[in-house]
């Protein structure tokens, strides 16, 4: 199938063009079609990543889109479809014209992917004609989650993010007692841990550099209830600061201590200020934060 691009859809992402084109498509099969050179643009392959320009044509392999897919994976999201409103509106913490911020549930999954079938876009797809992710929070993260509800502020905050003029903050309980403020200031890396991935503090060669202000908040027994304020955006920088240069590990988060056993991860990303809009978003805590700092 063909399509044109217009002035409108300029600048967005071509995977982005195509997910918005195919709604039900999960995020590794669209990866795939393009590594596969089953979609491209103007008839010639590009990466996922390429952006569109106005008048581009768009051509999608149909016969692709349902290669491989699992047949239950439609029944098990149109059995949830019932539930999807409510859900949405119970994470609906702000909305204006042109965006939208919810309160993420932990363990929730942003994306689709190839073991995701259920996840924070299965609910948008649902609910919203048009939506636009600007930024991520893990799976096991909950809090302040911004979506753009048009092309032009999708570009505009995802910029405000790259500019670091959207201030982020963040709540943890660390296993830990930290007692003053400070800065970490390092460099963070991919590497491989008995065979598993994870991110770790680096040489200056071999990763990307990774700011964190950092501020204890109140005691909860032996642990800390911290406050992060990341300048930076690296995948995993507040897990793994916590647990490598402040020596306190996340309550929960066994990726990074398998000692500390939770049924959640004790990390919410409560604040998000967009300073330039004049627009403060706060996100509750969820409900076992409150427990076990009353515990």
């Amino acid at each position: 199938m063909e399509y044109f691009v217009t002035q409108d859809d300029a600048g967005c992402r071509v995977d982005r063009f195509v997910r918005n084109l195919f709604k039900d498509v999960g995020y590794a099969l669209l990866q795939k079609l393009f590594r596969q050179g089953k979609v491209k643009v103007n008839g010639k392959k590009v990466k996922a990543s390429y952006r569109l320009k106005d008048k581009d044509r768009v051509y999608v392999y149909a016969n692709q889109l349902t290669e491989n897919t699992d047949p239950n994976d439609s029944k098990k999201i149109l059995e949830k479809d019932s539930r999807l409103e409510k859900i949405y509106r119970e994470m609906l913490i702000f909305e204006n014209d042109n965006f939208l911020a919810l309160n993420k549930r932990q363990g929730l999954a942003v994306q689709l992917g190839s073991k995701v079938n259920f996840c924070v876009e299965t609910i948008l797809q649902n609910v919203l004609d048009r939506y636009f992710l600007v930024h991520r929070l893990d799976k096991d993260t909950s809090g302040v989650l911004l979506v753009a509800k048009n092309q032009k502020y999708a570009r505009k905050l995802t910029q405000l993010f790259r500019d670091g003029k959207i201030k982020k903050t963040y709540w943890a309980i660390v296993d830990g007692k930290i007692k003053e403020a400070g800065v970490i200031r390092n460099f963070i890396g991919k590497s491989f841990v008995s065979g598993e991935e994870r991110m770790t503090v680096v040489d200056e060669e071999q990763g990307k550099a990774a700011i964190t202000r950092y501020c204890p908040v109140d005691r909860v027994g032996y642990y800390t209830l911290l406050e992060l304020n990341p300048e930076t955006g690296r995948k995993h920088q507040l897990r793994v600061h916590c647990a490598e240069v402040l020596k306190a590990p996340i309550l929960g988060d066994v990726k990074y201590n398998k000692h500390l056993q939770h049924k959640n991860m004790f990390l919410h990303a409560k604040k998000l200020k967009i300073t330039e809009l004049n627009i403060q978003i706060e996100a509750p805590l969820p409900r076992y934060f409150e427990e076990i700092k009353s515990s």
